[in-house]
């Protein structure tokens, strides 16, 4: 059956593996699968890339493939630098894409990827998005990253609210108690009780996550982030969901972010 077909047109099911591909095909699945990534980066095809994460996934960790698929598979992927074109995902406009991203690297358990999680953590993540800051410096830590340290000193270094909540997002104890003394000069999140503010930022994602989803917008920019966290702070504790998208729907137009087309 055909790779490409197959991972376009319908969800994956990596526990059927052998009922989707013949021996002689497999063959061509290193191929198919950055080729899979040019034609999802220009159709935003729903299906390919949670069937990418999913075949990955399978691949380095529920290990539905026989020992010697795996090591062709992954051997040729290294050969035709499917690791550097994928990490274009780490990149992308939407925030599930960047999450799934993160994820898989750190699944192939190689330090050799440390550099693109490394690279998106400055250049992307870093006082500009708490969910992926946390997200992926938590990866560089499982990759035993060299720089992993420092990115975590830079978050209590350059104190601010996105950092804040980063932190609070990588659940360190020691780190969370070292920001709520921080925070005692900075005052944010005034309005959520020190102990409650772990469960503030859980339930924060969570929001994050389902406002994108449910209105297919791209991920927030900086300012959208702080507007949202302000938004969240403001209705926590007493806001009810009857309807997911009309809740949803609702808390973006009173957050006041306007752009972006999506999905």
């Amino acid at each position: 059956m055909n790779f490409i077909k197959v991972f376009s047109n319908g969800l994956y099911n990596s526990k059927e593996a052998y009922s989707y591909f013949s021996e002689d095909e497999i063959i061509n699945i290193p191929f198919d699968l950055y080729n899979l990534i040019d034609i999802d980066q220009k159709t935003e095809n729903e299906f390919i890339f949670p069937n990418i994460i999913e075949f990955l996934t399978d691949l380095y960790v529920t290990l539905n493939v026989k020992d010697k698929d795996y090591k062709y598979i992954d051997s040729k992927l290294e050969e035709i630098n499917f690791w550097e074109k994928f990490s274009e995902y780490l990149y992308s406009d939407f925030l599930y894409k960047k999450e799934g991203a993160i994820l898989a690297l750190a699944k192939k358990r190689s330090t050799s990827n440390c550099k693109y999680l490394e690279d998106a953590f400055i250049s992307e993540y870093y006082k500009k998005n708490p969910i992926l800051t946390a997200r992926c410096l938590t990866e560089l830590f499982y990759l035993k990253s060299k720089k992993a340290k420092g990115f975590k000193k830079l978050l209590v270094e350059d104190f601010d609210l996105i950092n804040f909540i980063s932190i609070l997002l990588l659940d360190d104890e020691e780190l969370t108690n070292k920001v709520l003394g921080l925070n005692k000069n900075e005052k944010y999140l005034q309005k959520i009780r020190a102990d409650s503010i772990q469960n503030f930022t859980m339930n924060f994602e969570i929001f994050i996550t389902n406002v994108q989803g449910a209105n297919k917008i791209k991920d927030f920019t900086r300012d959208e982030y702080i507007k949202s966290i302000n938004y969240f702070e403001k209705i926590y504790g007493s806001y009810k969901i009857d309807d997911f998208y009309s809740f949803y729907k609702k808390a973006l137009q009173e957050m006041e972010i306007s752009h972006n087309t999506g999905l």
